[in-house]
């Protein structure tokens, strides 16, 4: 292999040492904002599960009213 060959090598492994690096940051930003997605999702689900459980029909409401029709 001539010097030339390996500088050229050298340079490609350069470029992806530094696409990879690159690549990781983005991974590891995403799993971060994946976590926060997820916890928000739990508290909105939480949040839904308690309304659904306070929640009272007002008296004004018929009883076709009460629930959706897929109940």
């Amino acid at each position: 292999m001539s010097q030339v060959q390996i500088e050229e090598l050298q340079i490609k492994y350069s470029f992806q040492e530094d696409t990879l690096k690159q690549l990781n940051e983005v991974v590891a930003d995403q799993q971060k904002e994946l976590l926060i997605l997820k916890s928000e999702i739990r508290n909105m689900k939480s949040e839904l599960q308690n309304m659904q459980e306070t929640w009272q029909p007002s008296e004004n409401m018929s009883n076709e009213q009460e629930l959706p029709p897929h109940y």
